[in-house]
């Protein structure tokens, strides 16, 4: 067992996230709702313990009840988990070739007269083109008459931009995921931000009314737990909870999704804390500083490892990708996760499966998804928030 290892991610932890930690500030909600809405060009912002809380109560307020919701079948499940647990039916598009995120004709081809909504994500940081969605929805709406929702699953790209612009100004909102792995983060906790003034208030009214107040055992949970990953992630202590995990022995603390069940954590109607809140707004200051060294880590790997035939990486839009992961694509996946491990270096493997292929969500599938099914076992991630080359 090797005991130094550099973590396949790590929170961008100071002095400053322990200070918030421990003296959070009343109004910190309000106020990192206000900032973070600001930063990713909309006007309001609503805090929900997870991402998908926030996606859940979108699909409510918006009246989507036994709908079509059109989804990658190469996400995330907590997506589609928000979908069903709603009332709705996810309607699965396969991945464009060259991409990791949705076709854009798939997407198309997906609109009939019972979708109420695209989701769209823009995988590992990798933006989509909106303004063609925005073409595509508004050339449906006009086909069937009706309103189409559009949602832009910001969870891995926190300011990815298309040709210049934030993807999250696009659409009618747009939803983040703000647990540890993310670019930034609140420890847990999720972000909705909207421009629309009926949809901030209409989702600002269902969180108070049906979400639950937290008590005193929440928040001193969410502080141990944001202290124990300040040591977890330490590269030293890193190789045993590493060592761990491998062996099975974390559980439910690692693995977020069982193939067969379509759920939500327990904590998913709770009201977010201040003191999460808090820790947001250290990051959001951070972000720009952040992004810059992601960015400037990813570059350097992609073009040390550009004469290297094993790796290849996406001809996405590299100039406004903001690399919440940096993402190739290999054959022989195993023997190089254990190479770079030799070394000291964790490379991750992630989102390992195809939605519609789960055990789960099979009464659901609609079609076979070649590219994504290509995908889910050849995916590896580096780490970048640090230089490793």
């Amino acid at each position: 067992m090797k005991i130094g290892l550099a973590p396949r991610f790590k929170p961008q932890y100071s002095l400053k996230e322990f200070f918030a930690a421990l003296w959070p500030e009343n109004d910190a909600i309000v106020q990192y709702e206000r900032i973070f809405s600001m930063k990713f060009g909309c006007k309001y912002g609503i805090m929900f313990p997870h991402g998908r809380s926030g996606l859940f109560s979108l699909l409510k307020i918006w009246n989507l009840d036994n709908t079509e919701i059109i989804c990658p079948a190469y996400t995330c499940v907590v997506v589609q988990h928000a979908i069903v647990r709603s009332g709705n039916i996810p309607v699965f598009v396969d991945c464009e070739k060259n991409s990791f995120n949705m076709s854009y004709d798939g997407i198309e081809s997906a609109i009939t007269e019972r979708t109420g909504c695209i989701v769209v994500t823009h995988l590992f940081g990798y933006p989509m083109d909106v303004r063609r969605i925005d073409s595509i929805v508004k050339k449906a709406e006009k086909k069937f008459r009706k309103k189409i929702f559009v949602v832009q699953d910001a969870a891995h790209s926190y300011g990815a931009k298309y040709n210049g612009e934030l993807v999250t100004s696009f659409g009618d909102a747009a939803i983040f995921g703000s647990n540890i792995s993310k670019l930034i983060n609140s420890v847990f906790g999720g972000m909705v931000i909207t421009s629309n003034a009926t949809t901030h208030q209409t989702l600002l009214d269902f969180r108070e009314s049906k979400f639950r107040i937290v008590g005193l055992v929440r928040k001193m949970k969410i502080l141990t737990y944001f202290f124990a990953v300040n040591v977890a992630f330490n590269e030293t202590v890193y190789g045993m909870v590493n060592w761990l995990e491998r062996k099975g022995l974390l559980g439910g603390l690692v693995k977020y999704y069982d193939e067969g069940v379509i759920d939500f954590p327990r904590d998913w109607d709770e009201m977010p804390t201040s003191m999460e809140a808090s820790i947001g707004l250290v990051q959001l200051a951070k972000y720009d500083s952040i992004i810059q060294e992601r960015r400037r880590n990813s570059l350097s790997i992609q073009e040390f490892l550009k004469k290297d035939e094993r790796f290849i990486f996406p001809v996405d839009d590299h100039l406004g990708c903001t690399y919440s992961h940096l993402v190739a694509i290999v054959d022989n996946r195993d023997e190089i996760v254990e190479e770079f491990k030799s070394k000291g270096i964790q490379l991750g493997i992630l989102i390992e499966y195809v939605v519609p292929n789960m055990k789960a969500y099979l009464p659901y599938k609609n079609s076979e998804f070649p590219v994504s099914e290509y995908y889910h076992t050849r995916t590896i991630n580096f780490p970048i928030y640090k230089a490793i080359i």
